[in-house]
């Protein structure tokens, strides 16, 4: 400078005012907040500072380039200062190195030139690139400041309640900030990290130090990897599936007071790899998301907490305004805010069906199919069941214990399950429900508390339902069949009177009478009757020879000596007879046709098979009595269907607590008929005889509901290792109870196109069941629907190797050997049915 004006460089810098113009220029510049920082600076600079100023500067860089290329030292800030002056007018000049003095001349008048036309120097200036760094940096930091700002009060002014527009607020504003292709952001819930909005994908979950994003959540240390694929940190395996390539890495944490409540990680900075500025810069960004987060976080819990407390109480009012009756209605409420309270998919509430010994769902949420069986001790909800134990999975498909079945037939994916008993007042358990695909992760401990104090309202509702004001007189009806003492027994046989209501119109006349008692039996008839092949379905309701089955009832009657031993009058028999056949109903299965087949069966086991050895003459008798009335007035419709559809029947049951409401009501029925003069055939007996038979008839026919199944075959296996003795009343009772079941199932035991005339009258009854369903409202059962064709061959082998086969072979390996033929025949059965299944031809 002192070369150009004979002043020292302090001289000439307050002889121009330049201080006070900068000082000015910069005040500007904050306030206005230019788009271009530099160039406003320039234009400021040029319109205020005198006009040799470029020219004094350029030719000082010279001047002071050539004096250290002679030798000359300059100072550190005579360095920095030339270094960048230096740079900025070499650039401009094109020269990379001092001019030589006589040219000094000429660049001057360039700059001169320049000088006078301000536009074409910024012009100039942005295509050089005289000083990018510092334009960059400007411009930068000016971005920088308006975005810190603008996401600051986006995110302290959002109002919003859903936790990805805040997470994505959140993102986008840290990928803008530092220029990163891509970004992806971990929450914090417990020992896990979550993503949210990964690119638009699914989300993550990850444990706290597993890799990078779970390496900062521990530590809350910066991970900043300018290369990463030379790095041995990072896993290639993501990159070489997707077909992306990463190239930088910047992972830092967002804290809240010290503690890491997320992990952003940043992914391919445009312009090169991340820097220190970039981590300061997200560090004070993350100083605001942070607040945001842990803010956002204490409302929701805010808004959860009195969300919860608001369904219990909505649950408590529905629960106390509800008729206990009406006990799918409660369910349903229960499930639907159950739901809404854990924030699940789904919810399934499972009863226990000790009639099938299976569990049956009651509702099912939002999964098509409104009823799902499966058996107990299968699966997550039957283990549950079993075992009486939380089960909280977190990966559904890695757990042996849950199947895949119901997924596959649903087209349903099912992640995280929270399965829980539900108990009654004496703790034992009356269903499990199931909570599916928890929405924002996996189900927590508090999501267990808060299932179990659902279950505890569950557990009252399915309790109280049972104890309404029926019970007293269905107990005392319970007490009434069970513990029929001889002076009971007298005044019901003396009061019943000639005809019940419950049989009113059908005591035959005597010429009906006289038509059933001179029905000829052909020589064939005769004999077949007593042979394993003798074919009922000649004799069903839709054939002519239907009356017959009553002269083939009384020639079993006679062939095992009943009508001479017990002095029963052929007139009364055949009334009894007669009576029983009209009771029986026009179904397609449990008609008089399958009542007199179970009948003809037990005749083939106790006489032509001999198994009457293994009792006395009087099981002999009754065993024969309860074959015949086991389903009197069946109406084609099951247990199942009684209580959920609430038949007179149904509602009886379920006030006792009772579930075998069918076999109940044959048991009630099977005694009137028999207490009705016109009907007696045990009038050759005394009271106390009479009654025994009526015990056995009870006995023996609740024996035949499935509820009963598995306990029956328990007792077997213990009656096995006991060892059998004909004089213990137990014994023979449990072998009373297994012939009954056994000939009830026995159809699918029969040649091949017996069984299946019989299975096709199963089928049809099922359908007829599912119209009445549909009729009624309530939920079709599964297979029941005609629009379902359900496949005669798979329904049958599931009926044998689920419930027949078992059985069977158990009774024939220990106490049955005699049964054996049977047996032989169901796996010829099981055998054929399966070629059919799979469509081959016969052989």
């Amino acid at each position: 400078f002192s070369s150009l004006s004979n002043m020292n460089t302090d001289q000439y810098i307050h002889s121009k005012n330049i201080p006070k113009i900068i000082e000015g220029m910069l005040g500007q510049l904050f306030e206005r907040q230019p788009e271009d920082p530099l160039g406003f600076m320039l234009r400021h600079l040029l319109a205020q500072t005198p006009q040799g100023l470029l020219t004094a500067l350029e030719l000082a860089t010279h001047e002071a380039s050539a004096k250290g290329q002679s030798g000359h030292t300059f100072n550190e800030q005579e360095q920095s200062l030339f270094a960048r002056l230096g740079s900025f007018f070499t650039s401009t000049s094109k020269v990379s190195s001092p001019a030589p003095i006589h040219r000094i001349t000429t660049s001057i008048e360039r700059q001169n030139h320049l000088a006078e036309t301000p536009n074409m120097l910024f012009q100039k200036f942005r295509e050089a690139g005289r000083a990018p760094d510092m334009y960059s940096k400007l411009v930068r930091s000016k971005k920088a400041a308006e975005m810190l700002l603008e996401v600051a009060l986006n995110l302290t002014t959002s109002t919003t309640d859903n936790s990805d527009v805040l997470i994505g607020q959140i993102m986008a504003g840290s990928a803008n900030l530092l220029e990163a292709d891509r970004c992806t952001f971990f929450l914090v819930e417990g020992d896990e990290l979550v993503s949210q909005m990964a690119l638009g994908e699914k989300k993550i979950r990850i444990p706290i130090g597993t890799g990078l994003a779970g390496h900062v959540a521990r530590t809350g240390d910066n991970i900043n990897i300018p290369d990463a694929w030379a790095d041995n940190r990072f896993n290639r395996k993501v990159d070489l599936e997707t077909g992306y390539r990463t190239k930088s890495i910047l992972c830092m944490p967002v804290k809240f007071e010290g503690d890491v409540v997320a992990v952003a990680q940043l992914l391919n900075k445009t312009n090169g790899p991340f820097t220190d500025e970039d981590e300061s810069l997200f560090e004070a960004f993350s100083t605001f998301a942070g607040v945001c987060i842990r803010s956002h976080q204490l409302y929701q819990n805010a808004v959860y907490q009195t969300k919860r407390n608001e369904i219990f109480v909505s649950l408590l009012t529905e629960l106390s305004s509800t008729d206990i009756r009406d006990i799918d209605t409660v369910v349903d409420t229960i499930i639907d805010n159950i739901t809404e309270l854990l924030k699940a998919d789904r919810c399934t509430l499972f009863l226990i069906d000790k009639e099938r010994h299976e569990l049956v769902s009651k509702i099912a949420s939002n999964t098509g199919p409104a009823e799902i069986r499966v058996a107990i001790g299968q699966g997550l909800a039957g283990h549950v069941a079993v075992h009486g134990q939380t089960l909280n999975v977190k990966d559904a498909y890695q757990d042996s214990r849950f199947s895949r079945e119901t997924d596959l037939r649903m087209g349903y994916t099912t992640h995280t399950i929270l399965a829980m008993p539900i108990r009654d007042s004496q703790n034992r358990i009356v269903a499990v429900t199931q909570v599916i695909n928890k929405k924002d992760g996996t189900f927590t401990s508090e999501d267990e508390d808060m299932l179990s104090y659902f279950s505890l309202f569950a557990g009252i509702a399915l309790s109280n339902a049972r104890l309404y004001q029926f019970v007293l007189k269905s107990g005392d009806e319970a007490m009434r069949l069970f513990n029929m003492a001889a002076p009971t027994l007298k005044r019901t046989r003396s009061d019943v009177g000639l005809q019940s209501p419950n049989f009113s119109g059908l005591i035959p006349s005597s010429l009906e009478i006289n038509q059933f008692m001179e029905l000829e039996l052909t020589a064939g008839e005769l004999e077949s009757v007593s042979l394993s092949t003798f074919n009922p379905h000649l004799y069903s309701l839709h054939t002519k020879n239907h009356n017959k089955v009553v002269p083939l009832i009384v020639e079993i009657f006679r062939k095992m000596d009943f009508i001479d031993k017990y002095q029963i009058d052929l007139a009364v028999l055949h009334q009894f007879l007669i009576v029983t056949k009209k009771k029986y109903r026009r179904v397609p299965y449990h008609s008089i046709t399958h009542a007199f087949d179970v009948f003809q069966t037990m005749h083939i086991y106790l006489h032509t098979y001999n198994i009457k050895a293994l009792l006395t003459e009087f099981d002999v008798f009754t065993l024969m009595l309860s074959a015949l009335l086991h389903d009197i007035d069946h109406m084609g419709l099951n247990n199942s269907f009684h209580l959920r559809a609430e038949t007179p029947l149904g509602v009886l049951s379920a006030a006792s607590g009772a579930k075998s409401v069918l076999e109940v009501h044959h048991c009630n029925l099977s005694i009137e008929l028999l207490s009705m003069p016109p009907c007696n055939i045990l009038s050759g007996m005394d009271d106390d005889r009479a009654a025994e038979v009526f015990k056995h008839l009870i006995s023996n026919i609740l024996a035949t509901d499935m509820a009963s199944h598995q306990e029956i075959l328990a007792r077997l296996k213990e009656l096995e290792e006991e060892g059998y003795n004909q004089d213990n009343p137990e014994h023979r009772s449990l072998a009373c109870a297994l012939l009954l079941k056994c000939a009830d199932i026995s159809n699918v035991t029969k040649p091949f196109e017996i069984s299946r005339d019989w299975g096709l009258a199963m089928t049809e009854e099922f359908f007829f069941q599912g119209d009445m369903e549909r009729k009624t409202g309530v939920d079709v059962t599964p297979n029941f629907g005609r629009e379902q064709k359900l496949e005669l061959a798979k329904s049958q082998l599931g009926f044998i190797n689920a419930v027949v086969a078992p059985m069977l072979g158990q009774m024939v390996d220990t106490l049955f050997p005699q049964l054996a033929p049977a047996h032989t025949q169901l796996l010829a059965n099981r055998a054929e049915w399966e070629r059919i299944s799979r469509r081959e031809p016969p052989a």
